[in-house]
């Protein structure tokens, strides 16, 4: 016979995998890099994880006993509205501090940017092209990839022009070859600069090999996949968005201009899977990242007038 124990049990079973999901969602599958769990706080965690399963095994070797008394159900329904509301809290905290965190992203994004008018909303771009890419990814290859650590390095692939001297952004004319050679080494500046940040170094891996060629002609000789999934896909998505965005050296490229650029340097520069994935994506897709990034640039600069 059911009865109300039995149900408020029951609740208490789908609220727990409620809880289990949740906690697989936030603390591993999308482990955000500027969060993700320290080694020490592993065995912990599993801990957590394993009470919970267990948990929920008790509960519902309860619920299938004949007479259940109505105080155990009470007890057991409330103890799990208390678990669930620590839950609840910890989570609202962990978006709260990841949604500071990417503000203070973007607050590094401007001052990279800030006087440089070939750069305005360049990054941001980049992160929301190589966002649609993931996407539109096969769900295997998703699966290697970390959003949360894609959209950092997305974001931040251009750290390492803070190390270039800004005689060398600003010029207008040819660059000699000695400036090359600083405006080169960008990647890899900022692949310096971020490995600093514990839990970073797989992002700034990332960004230290997205100009690398598919051919095995670039600085570091990687071929094909030898070079990182992430970085050939912020590498497809900074081409795209180079020559279709204003810049006072050179006509911006229309859609189908650019497209045609992306396929010629496919297999070559940029690999050609993900090109064809691209080009697959249909234009006003694209055409929405822009507008997105355009929103978002306007309501930051009236945020900064405040």
């Amino acid at each position: 016979m059911i009865t109300l124990s039995h149900i408020l049990i029951l609740l208490s079973v789908a609220i727990m995998f409620f809880n289990i999901a949740q906690y697989l969602l936030c603390g591993i599958l999308r482990a955000d890099s500027m969060l993700k769990i320290t080694k020490k706080s592993i065995p912990f965690s599993i801990v957590i994880f394993l009470a919970m399963i267990l948990t929920s095994i008790m509960f519902l070797y309860i619920f299938t006993m004949r007479y259940v008394d109505s105080v155990i159900g009470i007890t057991i329904f409330l103890s799990t509205i208390v678990l669930t509301s620590f839950s609840v809290g910890t989570f609202s905290r962990y978006k709260i501090v990841k949604e500071r965190t990417q503000k203070l992203v973007k607050a590094l994004i401007g001052v990279i940017e800030a006087g440089d008018e070939n750069l305005d909303g360049h990054s941001l771009y980049v992160m929301e092209l190589s966002m649609l890419i993931y996407e539109n990814l096969p769900f295997r290859r998703k699966c290697s990839l970390n959003l949360d650590s894609l959209q950092y390095a997305a974001l931040l692939f251009d750290v390492g022009k803070l190390g270039v001297p800004r005689q060398i952004i600003d010029k207008k004319g040819k660059l000699e070859p000695g400036e090359w050679d600083f405006i080169r080494r960008h990647p890899e500046i900022g692949a310096m600069i971020l490995q600093e940040i514990p839990s970073f170094g797989e992002v700034s891996t990332w960004i230290k090999y997205h100009h690398e060629r598919v051919d095995g002609t670039g600085y570091y000789k990687l071929k094909g996949r030898e070079i990182p999934l992430a970085s050939r896909i912020i590498a497809v998505a900074d081409t795209y968005s180079a020559l279709t965005m204003n810049r006072n050296y050179k006509f911006s490229r229309s859609y189908q201009e650019a497209v045609l650029e992306l396929k010629l340097a496919a297999g070559t520069q940029l690999d050609s899977h993900i090109v064809d994935l691209f080009c697959s994506i249909p234009e006003y897709k694209i055409e929405a990242c822009l507008e997105d990034v355009k929103q978002t640039m306007q309501r930051d600069l009236k945020e900064n007038f405040r």
